[in-house]
This record gives structure tokens, C-alpha cells and sequence, in this order.
């Protein structure tokens, strides 16, 4: 039969004509089409048919089918085609293959007057309280009842109902009802969950392991689980297991009638309780009639699944119960099965002719119907004759006289059957089982007198064996066989059991364990193996170790504060150290200081120069017998002496005498004094520390180079941070590990850092930085951490989920953190048992001043050039003011200058020569107008000149 498969939720209505001599029964089967069991309930309903026509070849009674697609969510649709395929091929009785929801509207339809059709529901419960179910058969056998006597039988008296569904509110309703029976005699509490989102309920399930978690009495916590589908069961379970809530103390009850078709394997070794119901009878002789059919007639009845789903089952009672009851209401009618009268709204609908009492024309529908729903529920088929028991129906066409199989999970065992479960007999009998009511016991008791176990890892420094030397230096050390332990986490844990009794006033004794894992969940099993599954599994009390604290292990073990702060980190071989060059002595400040420096030296010889050339108190008069001039020391070539001299920490023969000049030379001087000053200092440390250059200096350096190999250990936690990182450098390093996988990912720590040892450079290793750490303090010594950490994460002691000790180990590390003790112990086991002496954790390398740290002495000489020159300008500006004022008050406008020239032979006469005496000649004269003179004004006064 072909499916048509639409992108909305539908129906598909299948005509099943059962014919009789000139007689046929026709039946609208409504199937739900996205069910995740469509194809397994249409194999039975095709495998049915085809035997039912095998049994009755000779009376030639047989059954013909066409279907019918709709839209279950549009109502007024769904009566539309139904109310259509009736009136072109009446039906005789409806049957629904789906979810109780999409019985409402069907059934509103068969009890209303003018139809009155027979409804059979074999995949659905039904609802039980309903009044109008007289036209109603219920196939499935209701577990309400039984539910509640199992809680009876351990004692409960207080339950968690989790559901997903209407239909299972519904139940839970019924729930209620039957624990409303039992208030009398025993006092019973349910505790409703409604799950949303079956793929993501680990907050509910969280908050039912939180809850209760301080009562005194350590009873499995009980919970009921009433899905609606084998996926809401499997999505749920596999949270459960996430969550670490498949531990001894819960007990769970699965609703539905197939818990043999559940997965629950990976129950087996938690220490849980699962109980559940099937109604399949395998020991009836129809189940091996049917698997016998089954092969004579080459039929394939359940392909995907190894055994007869319960829900297929179910659906070939209903139609074997239908070719029963219509041939009982033939014999007893009379009469052949023709309708007369067709449509939802046709009078008298169900209208049997013939010769028999209801076969009159003129006769009743509805008491045709009435005898009809009657034969139904009187008809019985023996529990041989059925594969899911007894069918015998009551007054509301619900299962009466049926028996159900209660299986239990138990720890180490598997899902097996532990007794049968009738609704018929007295309540403390319909529960037939061999097993015995647990006792419950103080959880106080629980803990006295025990001794912790602690599981923990084999990692150096952190657990590790005694050498045999220092075997016998702590007798009080644990042991491993006749080997003592010791290291950074043994060390924990006795500075943990001191300060615990001193805080609580509580002693106690422990013992380690050693695994092989940190522990990693199955993606197949969803079971965690390592430290966090011996956790979960209650096979220890807590877990030491370098157990790093993620969300994965968060949501099913509880981790304390941490007590060790670390991050992901690059380890490198450690390059050789580097020679010193014909220019190291550049090397303490960087190339752009330098530049700086030279620009600088340059600018302060150029300011200097022209301060010198504006300002009238650097210019110097001088006279000689021959000449009278005026100088300025500040030439050019003086300038860039005087600077080359103060850089050079050296005098000069030559000094400024203006304000402004000395501005220029203390800014300068002060330069000098810092920069020489910084400059000296950071070559002692460059002189003295042999530098190591490394190519690689982050994350960043090392996914942009090709030449470095880099990868990490497969299956750890670091794996797990590249590989669901969001940041795009650290997604570029994933790609490249992830495709290099067999070349650079490593089984173990201790093979990438032999690795990194043997790759001569050209391989870098990610690793925590505790390790990285203490592997770069052993010998050969040739393995370095560079760059900062990656991430910021911790170490952190693990206990099972909401155990009692975690709180109290919480302020016991606090305590010992306030108090230095884990520093110490960090500080004893890497540094000073270290092999390599104390090293920086920069290897020696020491950086170059750069422009940063030496820009505020650029700054200030950069501000003295500045206001040298304007204080230059300011200076040239005073001086010419004061120098036209004296020349205004010593001469007045048009005076006369007069100039005698002597006789060349004065000098002579003064010393005794004679000569005849000539007066000299007088010439005056008018300088021109504009002239300007060196004060910078023209000159109006009349000159005179001697001759």
C-alpha cells in the first residue's frame, strides 16, 4: 500500500469491507500518518487481512481497503472526508490508529443521533471517566490501577508523575481518582512534572534529583514516566543517564504496555530499579499460531523491530474482535448487514435488513445500534484466542479480566519478569510476585563508620608512585599493592582530611583508587566510563585528580571550588639561545626609539639654531683696530655640537646666554638624562640574559604559520574546547588538527611532550598549563611554555550529584586556598623538585624599550622646543621695543650729525711733529627716507661727515 507522506499532520482513512454472502461490514480505519509507529501498525492491519482471508476462503468472507488523507488539525476537515467516504461507501464501524487527541472529534461524530457508529480504540486508553462511552470499545488495558498497586506494594507513599502529553494528564487525572480510594487507609502524595521539550528536559530532571535531598531517609526516589511515544521514552532515558539519576536510589515506573521494546540496557550497571508492563501473552497458542502465519504466508509483520510491537498486537485483536462480533450479530439478528440509508445526517442509520427481530422495516436505529455495541461487549475471546489475553469488555467498553507482565530492571540483571498483574480480586492480590518489599533506613546510617574512597588518576605530579629511595620517607602514604603514592593530589588529600576534622569535628579514613580515564561519555551507550562513571555508578565517594570541571561533567557529577586555577597552553622545544650580535648594543631600545632619538637630535639643533638667530642676546659685539663687528656663537654646525655633546652625556665650549637658548638646552639635557639613563639600565639586562627568540608567541602566531606542526590529546578536554569553540582562530587550529588528526593528535599527554622533544622545533603541543609547567622544570630541560593560557578553567574535586560532602569539601578548599596551603604544595611540587633551576617563566627574554615607554621625555622636549621659540620671539620683541624708546629720547627729528675728520698727521703732531694746520671741510648731508637701519626703523636725522 502506497503512503503519501504530506508537511503537515494527517490522517489516512482505510475502507476494510468484511463480505458475507450479499452481505458486507465496511470499516473506516483513521490512521495518524506521522506516528512514529505508522508502518508497523499498517503491516498489521495488511497482515490481518491477508489471514483472515486465508481462514475463510470457503465462505467466501473477505476484506478490501482504499484510503483517505486529512489534515488532523482542521476539524471541520476532518468530519468533511469522513462525513464524504460514509456517504459514498457506508461504514458499518470506526477504528482509530493514533493519538488519543484525535479521538474528540471522531467520537463527537459516532455519538451523535444521527450516526450512532461503533468506535474502536486499539492504540489509545481512552478516556475512562467519560459518561458517553456506551458506542465506545477500548482496546488497550488501562495500567492506572496496577501503578498504584506496585506503590502499594513497596510501601510509597509518595510519587513523581512525569508527563508529556494531554493524554497523560488524562491519566494522571485517573491517578488521582484511584489514590482518592485509598485516602482512607493509607496517606499518598503525587508530585506532577509535565515535560515541554522531551529533547532538552535536563532542568526537570535536575530539579527532581535536588529535591527531597536533605530528608533523613535514604528510600529510592520514585517516578512515574507516562510518555506518549518510544522516542519521548528513549530522548528521556538517555537524559536521565546524562544526568546521573540511573543511580540505586530511584526506583522507575514506565508507563505503557511495552517496556520490552525499550532499550534499557545501559540501566543495568547503575544500580537502578525500572518496572514495567507488557501485555503481549507469548505462552498463548494464538502467538504461535501467528508466528507460524507469519511465515507460511511470507510476510514480513514486524521488519524493524525483533518481536510483535504490543501496539500491533492490539490492532489485530480489534479487527479479529470485529470479524467475531459482526458474525455473532448476523446469527443473532438474522439478517444481512445492508444499509439502507447513507450521510452523517440521515435518521435511522444503522439498519439491518432481513427476516430477523431487528430487521423490520420501520425499526429503530438506535435500538439496532444498542443490540449491536451489546453483542460487542458480551462477545469474549478466550485468552488463548487473542494475543493480548482475556478480551471481555464492561458496561463502558473498557478491558475487563486481561493480565498484564510486570518486568524489573535490577542492578546486574537484566530486565526479566517478576510477577503478573490483574485488575480482578482483591487489592492485595491482584499483585503476584516473588520479590520482597525493600526496607528503608536512616540516611545518617548510611554514612557512619565508612571509609572514603577516592578514585584518581596516574598523572605526574599528581598521583604517581614512590621511587624507591624515597619509599619509605611517609609511612602514613597510601598504598597500591605494596607501592606507596605520592604527589601534588595525594598531598590534597591529607591536608583535606586534617582540616575537615578540624573544621566538623568528623574523622574519617580514606582509601585511592587508581583508574585509566577521566572519564568521557559512550555516544553509542550514553554511559560515562573513567573517574565521573565510578561516580555515578556510587563506586566511590569522590574523585582527585587533574579533573577538569566542565558543563558535560557538571550536569552529572558536582564538582567543589577549585583548587588549582589553570588554562589551556602551547608547548614548544625550547630554541637555542641566542648569540649576541655586531649591533646588540642597539638592542635596549627598539628601532623606532632610535629614529625618534636622531629626529629629536636633529630638531633641537635646528630650534637652537634659529633661537640663536632671533634672539639680540645671543649676538655678541666685537671690536678690532680695523673693524667693529657683531657675532652669533649658535651657527649651525655649533648647534648640532652642543646637542651631540649633551646626548653623549660630554661638555661644550659653548653655552646659550638667552632665556629661550636655556630652555632648549634644559629640555634637552633632561632628554639626555632619562634616555642615557633608560638606555644603560636595559643594557646591563641584555648583557647579562641570554635571550630566547621564539618564532611562536601565541595561538595567533601559531594557526597563521604553516611551518610548525600542532595538535593535542585525542579524546580530552582540551579536544573538546577546540572543537566547540566559537572563536575564530581557535576553529582555524580545530580544522587543522581535526584533518591532521593521524599525524598530530596524540594518545596521551606523555607522547605529545616526547614529541615535542624529538620534532627539533617543528612541533607544538596543547596542553593544560599544570603540566606544561611541569614538564618544562624537567629534564632534558627543553621544553618551554609560551603565550599566555588560552582559556581560565580549574581542577576541582568531584563527588556524585548532591552528595552530602560536597558542601563541606567546598569550604575546606576555600580554607585551605585563604590560607596559602595549596600554593605551597603547587610551589613544592613544580619549583622546588624541579630539575631545571629557576627559570622565568619568560625564559630570559627581555623586551626593548619602545616608544611607550619612553614618550614622556619626548613629550617634554618636544613642549621645552616650543616654548624656547616663542619665548625667542617674545625676547626679540622686547629688545626692539626698548630700542626705539632710548633712540626717541636721545635724538630729536632733523638734528644734524656732525663728523670731523683729523688730519692723518695728528698722531705725529702729538708727538712733536709741526705741520701747517688745516682746518677740515665741513660736508652735511640728508639720509634717504626709507633707510632702514639694523634697529629695524627709518632713519629722518641729517648725518654729517668729516673729510
Amino acid at each position: 500500500m502506497a503512503l503519501v507522506t504530506l508537511l503537515y499532520l494527517q490522517f489516512t482513512l482505510l475502507m476494510l469491507c468484511l463480505a458475507s454472502d450479499d452481505n458486507t461490514v465496511q470499516i473506516a480505519v483513521i490512521q495518524h500518518t506521522e506516528s512514529e509507529d505508522f508502518n508497523e501498525l499498517q503491516t498489521a492491519l495488511e497482515y490481518t487481512v491477508r489471514s483472515i482471508n486465508e481462514r475463510n476462503l470457503n465462505s467466501n468472507v473477505s476484506f478490501d481497503g482504499t484510503k483517505i488523507e486529512v489534515d488532523l488539525r482542521d476539524s471541520y476537515a476532518v468530519l468533511q472526508k469522513l462525513c464524504q467516504t460514509i456517504e459514498k461507501k457506508p461504514v458499518h464501524a470506526i477504528v482509530i490508529l493514533g493519538p488519543e487527541s484525535s479521538q474528540d472529534i471522531v467520537r463527537s461524530l459516532v455519538q451523535n443521533e444521527n450516526v450512532m457508529l461503533p468506535l474502536f480504540l486499539p492504540t489509545a486508553l481512552g478516556n475512562t471517566s467519560s459518561t458517553e462511552q456506551r458506542y465506545q470499545i477500548n482496546m488497550m488495558p488501562s495500567y492506572i490501577l496496577a501503578i498504584m498497586d506496585i506503590a502499594r506494594f513497596y510501601g510509597w507513599d509518595m510519587l513523581y508523575y512525569i508527563f508529556d502529553s494531554d493524554e497523560g494528564l488524562q491519566r494522571l487525572q485517573n491517578l488521582y481518582g484511584v489514590a482518592e480510594g485509598l485516602s482512607k487507609t493509607l496517606r499518598f502524595t503525587i508530585r506532577p512534572r509535565r515535560i515541554t521539550n522531551v529533547s532538552d528536559c535536563y532542568e526537570l530532571l535536575r530539579s527532581l534529583d535536588r529535591a527531597d535531598a536533605e530528608l533523613e531517609v535514604a528510600m529510592a526516589k520514585r517516578i512515574v514516566l507516562d510518555l506518549s511515544s518510544k522516542q519521548a521514552y528513549n530522548k528521556t532515558l538517555e537524559q536521565i543517564i546524562n544526568v546521573g539519576m540511573n543511580r540505586d536510589s530511584y526506583h522507575y515506573i514506565i508507563g505503557g504496555l511495552g517496556i520490552d521494546e525499550l532499550d534499557l540496557a545501559q540501566f543495568e550497571y547503575g544500580g537502578v530499579n525500572i518496572t514495567g508492563f507488557t501485555v503481549i501473552n507469548t505462552a498463548a497458542a494464538s502467538y504461535t499460531e501467528l508466528r507460524n502465519r507469519n511465515k507460511e504466508l511470507y510476510f514480513n509483520l514486524y521488519p524493524n523491530t525483533p518481536n510483535l510491537l504490543y501496539k500491533q498486537a492490539l490492532v489485530i485483536d480489534t479487527l479479529n474482535l470485529i470479524h467475531e462480533g459482526f458474525d455473532q450479530v448476523k446469527r443473532e439478528m438474522n439478517g444481512n448487514l445492508a444499509l439502507h440509508k447513507r450521510g452523517c445526517t440521515s435518521n435511522r442509520y444503522l439498519h439491518f435488513s432481513g427476516s430477523g427481530r431487528a430487521g423490520r422495516r420501520g425499526g429503530s436505529g438506535r435500538a439496532e445500534r444498542e443490540q449491536v455495541m451489546r453483542i460487542f461487549r458480551e462477545t469474549r475471546l478466550r485468552a488463548d484466542e487473542s494475543l493480548t489475553g482475556t478480551l471481555a469488555f464492561d458496561e463502558k467498553g473498557m478491558r475487563t479480566d486481561y493480565t498484564l507482565d510486570v518486568h524489573q530492571l535490577e542492578y546486574k540483571k537484566h530486565l526479566d519478569k517478576v510477577g503478573t498483574w490483574s485488575p480482578n480480586g482483591p487489592p492485595h492480590l491482584r499483585f503476584q510476585t516473588h520479590l520482597k518489599s525493600p526496607v528503608t533506613v536512616p540516611r545518617h546510617e548510611t554514612s557512619k563508620n565508612r571509609t572514603w574512597r577516592i578514585v584518581t588518576i596516574q598523572e605526574v605530579p599528581f598521583v604517581q608512585f614512590a621511587s624507591s629511595t624515597e619509599n619509605g620517607e611517609n609511612s602514613n602514604a597510601p598504598m597500591i599493592g605494596n607501592r606507596r603514592l605520592e604527589g601534588y593530589c595525594i598531598d590534597v588529600a591529607e591536608k583535606v582530611k586534617h582540616r575537615y576534622k578540624k573544621e566538623f569535628d568528623e574523622d574519617f579514613e580514606y582509601t585511592i583508587h587508581l583508574n585509566d580515564k577521566f572519564g568521557s561519555v559512550n555516544e553509542t551507550t550514553h554511559k560515562w566510563n573513567g573517574l565521573i562513571g565510578e561516580l555515578i555508578d556510587h563506586t566511590a565517594d569522590l574523585a582527585l585528580a587533574s579533573l577538569t570541571i566542565n558543563k558535560e561533567r557538571e550536569r552529572v557529577v558536582d564538582f567543589t571550588k577549585p583548587f588549582m586555577k589553570l588554562g589551556i597552553s602551547i608547548m614548544i622545544k625550547k630554541p637555542d639561545k641566542q648569540k649576541p650580535g655586531v649591533f646588540s648594543f642597539m638592542s635596549p631600545l627598539s628601532n623606532l626609539v632610535w629614529i625618534c632619538v636622531m629626529i629629536a637630535f636633529l630638531a633641537v639643533s635646528l630650534v637652537l639654531f634659529f633661537v640663536g638667530r632671533w634672539s639680540p642676546y645671543e649676538w655678541q659685539e666685537e671690536t678690532s683696530s680695523k673693524d667693529h663687528t657683531t657675532t652669533n656663537a649658535f651657527t649651525f654646525s655649533n648647534t648640532l655640537w652642543f646637542s651631540l655633546g649633551a646626548l653623549m652625556q660630554q661638555g661644550s665650549d659653548i653655552f646659550p646666554r638667552s632665556f629661550s637658548g636655556r630652555i632648549v638646552g634644559s629640555a634637552w639635557w633632561f632628554f639626555t638624562l632619562i634616555l642615557i639613563s633608560s638606555y644603560t639600565a636595559n643594557l646591563a639586562a641584555f648583557l647579562t640574559i641570554e635571550r630566547l627568540v621564539t618564532s611562536i608567541k601565541s595561538a595567533d602566531d601559531l594557526a597563521k604559520q604553516t611551518e610548525i606542526e600542532y595538535g593535542t590529546y585525542q579524546g580530552g578536554a582540551t579536544e573538546r574546547f577546540f572543537k566547540e569553540s566559537r572563536v575564530p582562530v581557535y576553529q582555524r587550529m580545530w580544522m587543522y588538527m581535526n584533518a591532521n588528526a593521524d599525524r598530530v593528535m596524540v594518545d596521551h599527554n606523555h607522547l605529545g611532550i616526547q614529541k615535542v622533544r624529538d620534532s627539533k622545533g617543528k612541533y607544538a603541543f596543547l596542553l593544560e598549563s599544570p603540566l606544561n609547567n611541569y614538564q618544562g622544570q624537567k629534564k632534558p630541560c627543553n621544553t618551554m611554555k609560551v603565550g599566555e593560557n588560552l582559556d581560565s578553567k580549574g581542577y576541582g574535586i568531584a563527588t556524585p550529584l548532591y552528595s552530602p560532602l560536597r558542601k563541606k569539601l567546598n569550604l575546606v578548599v576555600l580554607r585551605l586556598r585563604e590560607e596559602g596551603e595549596l600554593h605551597k604544595l603547587e610551589q613544592k611540587w613544580w619549583y622546588d623538585k624541579g630539575e631545571c633551576g629557576a627559570i622565568n617563566s619568560k625564559d630570559g627574554v627581555k623586551s626593548a624599550l619602545t616608544l611607550s615607554n619612553v614618550s614622556g621625555i619626548f613629550h617634554i622636549l618636544i613642549g621645552g622646543l616650543v616654548l624656547s621659540m616663542l619665548m625667542a620671539l617674545l625676547e626679540y620683541l622686547l629688545h626692539r621695543h626698548r630700542k626705539r624708546k632710548k633712540q626717541q629720547k636721545q635724538y630729536k627729528p632733523g638734528s644734524t650729525v656732525k663728523i670731523v675728520k683729523k688730519d692723518p698727521l695728528e698722531v705725529l703732531k702729538a708727538a712733536g711733529y709741526t705741520e701747517h694746520e688745516n682746518s677740515g671741510v665741513i660736508y652735511t648731508y640728508n639720509p634717504p627716507e626709507q633707510l632702514t637701519t639694523f634697529e629695524g626703523s627709518p632713519s629722518t636725522k641729517p648725518e654729517q661727515t668729516v673729510i
